[in-house]
């Protein structure tokens, strides 16, 4: 049988997560997912005990500069590792299918790109953009849904960004490009049809949310999201900012809830 929803949550989880293991996977479980996303999973063990905590299948793929991780309570079918294979992708980019009971394939993508505000850092997030673009575009083109969650270190077209609930370095590479943060990287997939779940499901005030730093929250750079999903199967949306997560990590774990309809869902064939 078919779940009536799927809830993903991608959460960076800060060099590894060593020794903080327990209370990201507390976080998690609060959240009660059927996929997690987790970025900078460097250590291997971090990662086995937060799938063990949750009860979860997993793939771990290491990346340029930092290893990501997909867990899930579906049967993981396969996993491609992307970051290896592809000269444009400084950090993370592994692409995971699972399967649920019922057939119903999910197909995520894990997403690092490179991080800083400069206005040519956001140049090498542009290529990294166009390189994922390219792997994704079998599953454009044939219509099949998917995925892309993690860290982007990029801004929204949309949101507010107040220099001063910036850390200290942005603060000061706003300054070095004039007073402005890139936004290109996001615009880049939302031209490509994806939609910014949070976006959609809580509109305008998406534009206030913020995902990192857990200190000093400025700024949206965490995102889930979909292609070949409406937007009426988003049935929720948000950034996960309780006591425990402000210090879990330096980024709040975002997570969405994808309803079962018929309209946008690949099933397993």
């Amino acid at each position: 049988m078919l779940c009536p929803h799927m809830r993903l949550v991608s959460y960076n989880i800060l060099d590894g997560g060593v020794g903080r293991a327990d209370p990201i996977a507390e976080i998690l479980q609060a959240q009660n997912a059927d996929i997690v996303v987790l970025l900078e999973a460097d250590d291997l063990s971090v990662v086995e005990r937060i799938a063990g905590r949750l009860a979860m299948d997993f793939v771990h793929s290491g990346g340029k500069k930092h290893a990501c991780a997909v867990l899930s309570r579906f049967a993981i079918r396969e996993s491609v590792n992307y970051a290896l294979l592809h000269p444009d992708l400084s950090n993370s980019f592994t692409l995971a299918t699972m399967v649920e009971p019922g057939g119903r394939l999910w197909r995520v993508g894990a997403v690092h790109l490179h991080a800083q505000a400069l206005i040519e850092d956001e140049q090498v997030r542009l290529r990294e953009i166009e390189a994922i673009l390219y792997l994704m575009q079998r599953l454009r083109d044939s219509g099949m849904s998917h995925v892309l969650a993690g860290d982007f270190n990029a801004n929204s077209p949309i949101q507010k960004i107040a220099r001063e609930e910036c850390k200290a370095s942005t603060q000061k590479q706003m300054d070095q490009n004039g007073g402005l943060i890139p936004r290109g990287a996001m615009t880049r997939l939302l031209e490509e049809g994806y939609l910014d779940t949070l976006c959609v499901r809580r509109g305008g005030e998406a534009a206030e949310m913020g995902s990192f730093s857990t200190q000093h929250p400025g700024q949206r750079v965490d995102y889930i999201l979909t292609h070949g999903i409406t937007s009426r199967q988003i049935a929720d949306a948000w950034i996960e900012t309780d006591r425990l997560a402000k210090y879990a990590s330096d980024h709040y774990p975002v997570g969405v809830d994808i309803r079962d309809e018929s309209a946008g869902i690949t099933e397993a064939h």
